[in-house]
């Protein structure tokens, strides 16, 4: 009875009671950031919900390293979206249920708050090369410089201790060294040569490019075969973060590249670019480029794989190479071949780089080979390199303040000559073939104390030849001393070397050993140019055959460097270097035929050079909107040359001095930018004719005045250069109008001499030059 009593009021009470609501399911959206244009995922980002109508609700979440994100208990689809991000446009828009309920979520592109396009690479390597003066340019600063077309060697020009060249022809003039006496490296190499001829592009493109350091002199114990300055390539390696790339187009040159992952952790880059300039110039008025007289052509890659090996190490493996044509012709509509080079190298690199605590290893082999061919009708040179390079390096910081590297580099050069010369009485064709060693061991430490640094190192260099060997020290020492964390001063000594042999008589570049060239013209049939442009293929200034000797070099300076704001610094150095030939001494008995001319230094006992001079740069850093820097460089080079009965004392061929570069850039709203560049330049000396003879047959025989006792006026000249970029979704398009020579200056780069050498007119570079180039990134 009270067991049914209890059932019935349990029945009861179940039915009365009133049912649980259901609470409704909560939305959930979520997506992926990414920046617009370099498709790289926003870390970091806050995302921010709120209701668009009705009651009103908030929810926020933060992107993860893959820019993902989840917004989690919404009540509705239907909201506000809100997205800040550090470095990128605040986006504010409404979002319909639509747009997260599809299948795959969405990606949401972020607009960079700045121009886009460039991004923050990690440096690769952790050991430092430090030098007195050193100078880096970023990627950044790099496009957008005036009239260098985003070119990396062209850009290095603005800055103080680099001359400038008649023409703007591809030669590296660091403080009135010879572009032979300097070095380019890319990696842990040099190159064969910095610039396509005649100096249009360098031989590696920026796109490959992490960074340009410029050392004008008492660069550091770890590089040698130089005794003026050197310019270090730093190549970086593929993105790992999707498939990206680049084409360029403009109308001297077009270029493309493309990057992505290799493997697990790894990535591969490859680049590729080509010159077609003598199709420009055919297109042009024959007034304007005297019946197609210069013909260039070029074309470059890079092909770069890295990836991890092992704990700690990575190994990069890289394929770079280069062919140049140059083609010179006279005679008007005929067009006659006056000269022809051809050039063309091709590397093969492996670097295997290992960090095991407190030390770090560097393996890096690589093989090079070089073919360069110089003909005019007259005669042919024809050489062949297969080289061998190797730099082995072991650094170490056994206690904090001090850091010891330990290396080694060398090349070995098997090369191929040929020359045939049919102007002479007897024509001569000969070759040789034998092996040219460069090998040097080196030691550098640094110590930090306090306020100052010393760093202390030396190298052991030998050379041998075909026939013999020199042997060099070179000791280096810099102080540093840091008064305050805006001032810096350095003071540094050292000796340089690297090996020397003999001149060829004939050129190596496209003029003559008198620095001149014919024309079509019989009122005016000859044409003098300065002697550096004897330097156009810096290979092949010297005859590889023959005694070997160590051209020895000793350079100071003294630099002051202050940092007057957070983006303003002044940068003041003093240098002096003095260069010895160190040719080997002439065979017994060598007789010399006449008069030596004042050009030929084949048979000179001693050649030597004398530079000094003082370097300033106001520099403002790349901010937000400006950038610039105002560079300016007095220098007086002098060169000497002992011959059996006398010395010969002149200006030397690259004694330039006074060279004043002003340029400012400055970004402009909706991502427009604007630079300027003013150059004020004194002309390089030239040997010119002082009259004339009547020959045997009557014709004029031209008298050569004193070497470089005359002077190319004063060069001065003003670039603008516009750019314009759209970042859209997944790509960057930028544009660009590059105007070289603004208000259309006749500067003189060459004398025009009449037939009786009496009478001269000036042979004028460039006229004003736009040049509109495209690039799409994506």
């Amino acid at each position: 009875m009270i067991l049914g009593l209890l059932a019935h009021l349990a029945v009861t009470a179940t039915l009365a009671a009133p049912a649980a609501v259901e609470r409704p399911a909560r939305a959930v959206a979520q997506g992926q950031l990414r920046s617009a244009g370099e498709r790289t995922p926003v870390a970091g980002a806050r995302i921010i919900a709120t209701a668009r109508r009705g009651l009103q609700w908030q929810r926020s979440a933060v992107s993860g390293p893959d820019g993902r994100f989840v917004l989690e208990d919404l009540p509705s689809h239907d909201f506000n979206l809100v997205i800040v991000a550090a470095g990128h446009q605040r986006l504010e828009q409404p979002t319909p249920a639509s747009f997260w309920r599809r299948r795959k979520p969405p990606v949401i592109y972020l607009q960079p708050a700045g121009a886009g396009g460039y991004r923050t690479i990690v440096q690769q390597e952790r050991v430092t090369r430090p030098s007195a003066t050193s100078t880096r340019l970023s990627p950044e600063e790099i496009a957008n410089l005036p009239g260098s077309q985003g070119d990396p060697l062209r850009a290095l020009q603005n800055l103080p201790g680099v001359a400038r060249v008649p023409g703007g022809l591809g030669l590296l003039i660091l403080r009135g060294a010879a572009p032979n006496q300097s070095q380019v490296f890319f990696g842990e190499h040099p190159l064969p040569r910095a610039f396509h001829i005649p100096g249009l592009a360098s031989v590696v493109q920026p796109g490959v490019l992490q960074g340009l350091e410029y050392v004008p002199g008492n660069f550091s114990a770890h590089y040698g075969n130089a005794v003026g300055g050197l310019v270090h390539l730093t190549p970086r390696v593929g993105r790992r973060d999707g498939v990206h790339g680049h084409a360029k187009l403009d109308i001297t040159s077009a270029g493309a590249l493309v990057e992505g992952p290799f493997g697990k952790g790894g990535s591969v880059l490859l680049a590729a670019q080509t010159g077609y300039l003598d199709l420009v110039l055919r297109s042009l008025p024959e007034d304007v480029t005297r019946g197609d007289l210069v013909s260039p052509r070029y074309h470059d890659y890079q092909f770069i794989i890295d990836h991890p090996a092992g704990r700690g190490a990575t190994i990069t493996a890289r394929l770079l190479g280069g062919k140049d044509t140059l083609n010179m012709f006279w005679g008007g509509a005929e067009r006659h071949l006056f000269s022809s080079m051809q050039n063309g190298f091709h590397r093969v690199d492996l670097a295997y780089r290992k960090r095991h605590g407190s030390w770090d290893f560097l393996l890096a082999p690589a093989v090079r080979l070089d073919r360069t061919i110089n003909s005019t009708d007259s005669y042919q040179r024809r050489r062949s390199d297969v080289v061998g390079l190797l730099r082995a390096e072991a650094s170490v910081r056994p206690v904090k303040p001090l850091h010891i590297t330990l290396g080694l580099d060398t090349q070995l050069d098997r090369y191929t000559t040929q020359l045939n010369i049919s102007y002479i009485e007897n024509p001569v064709d000969d070759s040789g073939r034998d092996l040219l060693t460069t090998t040097g061991l080196y030691l550098s430490s640094q110590l930090d104390v306090g306020r100052f640094a010393l760093i202390a190192g030396a190298r052991f260099n030998a050379f041998t030849g075909a026939e013999n060997h020199a042997l060099a020290f070179d000791p280096r020492l810099l102080l540093r001393y840091t008064p305050h964390p805006r001032v810096r001063i350095q003071l540094a000594a050292g000796v340089y070397s690297q090996p020397s042999l003999r001149r060829s008589i004939l050129s190596s570049g496209f003029i003559s050993p008198d620095n001149s060239i014919p024309t079509d013209s019989f009122l005016f049939p000859k044409v003098v140019l300065p002697g550096a442009l004897r330097f156009l293929d810096p290979q092949l200034e010297f005859e590889p055959t023959g005694r070997i000797g160590a051209m020895r070099a000793t350079q100071y300076s003294a630099n002051l460097h202050l940092d007057l704001t957070d983006s303003l610094d002044l940068e003041a150095t003093l240098f002096y270097r003095q260069i010895r030939g160190g040719l080997p001494p002439l065979p017994p008995g060598t007789a010399i035929p006449g008069p030596t001319p004042p050009q030929n230094d084949s048979a000179a006992l001693a050649i030597g050079s004398a530079t000094h001079g003082v370097e300033v740069m106001l520099r403002h850093d790349l901010t937000a909107r400006l950038y610039g820097w105002l560079a300016y460089t007095w220098m007086r080079s002098t060169a000497h040359i002992t011959f059996f009965d006398h010395v010969d004392r002149r200006p030397a061929d690259f004694d330039q001095r006074h060279n004043l570069v002003m340029l400012v850039g400055y970004k402009l709203p909706r991502r427009w930018s604007i630079a300027a560049r003013f150059r004020l330049v004194t002309g390089l000396p030239y040997t010119p004719y002082v009259g004339s003879f009547e020959g045997v047959q009557g014709d004029p025989i031209p008298i050569i005045g004193a070497a470089n006792s005359a002077r190319m006026p004063v060069f001065h000249q003003l670039d603008l250069r516009i750019d314009r970029t759209w970042i859209l979704h997944r790509s960057i398009v930028a544009a660009y109008l590059d105007v070289q020579n603004l208000y259309n200056r006749q500067n003189a780069e060459g004398v025009l001499y009449s037939l009786t050498y009496a009478s001269t007119r000036a042979v004028v570079g460039l006229p004003i030059l736009p040049i509109l180039g495209l690039k799409v990134s994506f």
